[in-house]
């Protein structure tokens, strides 16, 4: 196998692998467990919570395929029965017994919703049997919501939500040959010369996992950098989850700039934008968060510095001033974040209060 050769481990998916998809994701990804809860209409800041695969229901032998407890900072307790469905028909009362477990609920959890996860074909197919549960969660909305994440995700995190949505396609058009990007030997090369200067330039930050690969996809302007390995220094909770530099494609019009995303900090932007713009001035730093929406509840913040489009397609030489321009600002930036944990401690307080003030009013 090359180096710009992609295999996934799965060349097919099954009912059983989204099961174990969704089961991870809502165990070990917060955000998306939020966002789950919030096409019930759930809403709140999460404490803690527990996911439990195939469990037996209260008073019966059959089985809840995904079991949700959450408890929110206010201490109220919330339970989510999801039911998957790739392609097969219902059991007998199936949905009826989720509504019971959720009777039973109703003594120890302070609200309870039951969700039918399955292809947009299948609630179309079976509009009386999905219609039955509060919530109808379509694998194409999943998909969607791994490729929004694609946006503000760091190196370590980016193939991840790109495979996982290539999955899902995968069981929403029963794919049978898995998912493979074309790669492009001219991106590749251009990358090998962006990480040579890069460790010249600025040997502090470390380049990401898909800078790193012979050949990458023609569509890719980013250079990723390991953020992890980077700003190793910052506390992981303040730590930003992406920290890239954009090229634009050599074009004024697109996004030229190196920049970092906090996760979760951008719903709060319009409440605390002029501190954060007072607390930047000296570096000339810019802020920028998508509106929040059902997708993404909780977008991310992010801290941006303008920088010259350089084209990854064209001549690496013809650019290199524009190239290693761009890099000594991202190294400004890596150095403002790591001397400022102070302000960044601050930020995300002041995030949090317009969190919790925007679900009190």
């Amino acid at each position: 196998m090359t180096d710009d050769e992609f295999i996934p481990t799965l060349t097919h998916a099954t009912e059983r692998d989204i099961d174990l998809l969704l089961v991870e994701e809502l165990h070990s990804a917060p955000d998306f467990l939020v966002w789950m809860a919030a096409q019930c209409g759930i809403h709140g800041q999460l404490r803690s919570w527990d996911v439990k695969h195939s469990k037996r229901r209260t008073r019966s032998r059959r089985e809840i395929d995904i079991f949700v407890e959450l408890e929110q900072r206010d201490g109220t307790r919330v339970a989510l029965l999801i039911e998957n469905k790739l392609d097969a028909t219902e059991q007998p009362d199936q949905a009826e017994s989720y509504r019971d477990e959720l009777g039973i609920l109703d003594e120890g959890f302070h609200s309870a919703a039951m969700i039918i996860a399955c292809p947009e074909a299948y609630a179309a197919q079976h509009p009386n049997f999905t219609g039955k549960f509060d919530v109808t969660v379509t694998y194409e909305m999943i998909a969607a919501w791994f490729r929004d994440q694609m946006d503000e995700a760091g190196t370590d995190m980016i193939l991840r939500y790109e495979f996982r949505s290539a999955v899902l396609d995968q069981a929403i058009h029963k794919h049978r040959r898995g998912y493979s990007p074309i790669p492009d030997k001219v991106v590749g090369d251009f990358n090998a010369l962006y990480v040579s200067l890069l460790e010249q330039v600025a040997p502090d930050i470390r380049p990401g996992s898909s800078m790193l690969k012979s050949a990458s996809p023609r569509e890719s302007t980013s250079m990723i950098f390991d953020q992890t390995a980077t700003l190793k220094t910052l506390p992981q909770d303040i730590r930003p989850r992406r920290f890239a530099h954009e090229l634009g494609r050599g074009s004024e019009r697109r996004a030229n700039y190196v920049a970092v995303t906090f996760g979760g900090w951008g719903a709060a932007l319009p409440a605390i934008r002029a501190q954060l713009e007072a607390d930047v001035q000296a570096i000339g730093a810019k802020f920028d968060a998508q509106k929040p929406t059902k997708v993404r509840p909780n977008p991310g913040l992010k801290m941006s510095i303008a920088t010259s489009p350089v084209d990854n397609q064209g001549s690496f030489d013809e650019q290199r001033t524009e190239i290693e321009a761009g890099m000594v600002t991202a190294d400004a930036l890596r150095r403002w974040l790591t001397e400022n944990q102070a302000t960044l401690r601050r930020w995300q307080t002041l995030a949090e209060e317009a969190a919790i003030e925007a679900n009190t009013t």
